[in-house]
């Protein structure tokens, strides 16, 4: 079993959130430049109030006095919107929850710019992809051909059963068929080498993912402990001010909006091994004659296939060739397991 893992929260978000969440996962891959900002998706208080200062508008979010009238982010007016929140001992925070498909894609809002993913809910079921099983060509081993000669003609009468050497040259003496019969051999032993079978595992995603937006650490009018956050929040976001943490927890008092994330799963998918049938191996023999000892100059050849042959050349030698027949049929590379969420969560309240 795999299991995937978020790395701790509150080893990697210092304060707000000053760096981003890492992860195994390719999809859950944060974009730590605090660059990275874009429109919230509606007309709220996630993005900077306008001031009417000598400078330029308020941000409420960078703990700058942008407009240049003394006062702050929250200890500004034009920061309306925005209030100052208390994060509780032990919890990351403040920021805003967008829960949802494809967090990747979801641009964090002005003000916003770090990002902290926690996780998500649902396991998607994308199976491995196996690669074809395959089957070399067979080894076989042959049991000893066996014929039976018969003095008369459509095979009747008195008979003798042969062993017949195989790739030899060899004479009948004594012997004056009149007719003969013979099956192919048995197959003794069978084998092939199995190759595939090997796994490819689409990298783990949820039907939901967690992706929390925070400010950077320093904003300001606000007293110690607090940071300064806006009252409304755009959609895609979840409504409220949010707060996180490893674990599964209460959310404290004012932060009555529970999420619950699985930051890690068990991973359990691959494919079944790969085999070989062999059933449709077998095994054929030949018979060459030929017009002088020592096997030379063939006249003609004969297979032994249970009929029963009459029309039998005169020869002073033969030989006997045995090869095998069919291949082998891959059996397996199916793929198998699931991805299950694991017992790693993060817990996100949020205030409405």
């Amino acid at each position: 079993m795999r299991r995937c893992a978020f790395p701790s929260v509150t080893a990697l978000v210092a304060l707000l959130a000053a760096s981003a969440c890492t992860q195994d996962f390719d999809q859950f891959n944060p974009l730590p430049s605090p660059g990275s900002s874009g429109s919230s998706g509606g007309g709220g208080q996630t993005a900077a109030t306008s001031g009417s200062g000598a400078g330029g508008a308020e941000q409420c979010t960078n703990g700058d006095d942008d407009d240049r009238d003394g006062a702050v982010d929250c200890a500004d007016d034009d920061c309306a919107g925005f209030a100052c929140v208390a994060v509780p001992e032990g919890w990351e925070g403040p920021g805003i929850l967008y829960a949802g498909p494809d967090a990747a894609d979801v641009d964090c809002p002005a003000g916003f710019p770090m990002r902290v993913d926690v996780g998500g809910r649902g396991p998607l079921d994308e199976p491995a992809t196996c690669s074809p099983c395959e089957c070399g060509a067979p080894t076989v081993a042959c049991e000893a051909p066996r014929a039976t000669v018969y003095r008369g003609e459509a095979c009747d009468g008195s008979s003798a059963t042969l062993s017949v050497p195989v790739d030899g040259c060899f004479v009948v003496e004594g012997i004056d068929p009149g007719s003969y019969r013979a099956q192919a051999p048995d197959v003794d032993t069978a084998r092939c080498e199995a190759s595939g079978g090997e796994a490819t595992l689409p990298p783990p995603r949820f039907a939901t993912e967690g992706l929390v937006c925070a400010p950077r650490a320093d904003t300001g009018g606000c007293a110690a402990g607090e940071a300064c956050a806006p009252r409304d929040i755009d959609a895609p976001f979840e409504p409220g001010v949010c707060i996180w943490r490893e674990g599964e927890r209460r959310c404290p008092d004012g932060f009555d909006e529970r999420h619950e994330f699985a930051s890690s799963v068990d991973d359990d998918r691959g494919c079944t091994r790969c085999t070989c049938d062999a059933d449709g191996v077998g095994c054929a023999a030949t018979l060459t004659f030929f017009q002088r000892d020592g096997c030379e100059r063939p006249i003609a050849t004969a297979s032994f296939d249970g009929a029963c042959a009459e029309d039998i050349p005169a020869a002073a030698s033969l030989s006997l060739e045995v090869t095998p027949t069919g291949d082998c049929q891959p059996r397996g590379g199916a793929p198998t397991g699931e991805i299950e969420e694991g017992d790693d969560k993060i817990t996100v309240c949020c205030a409405r």
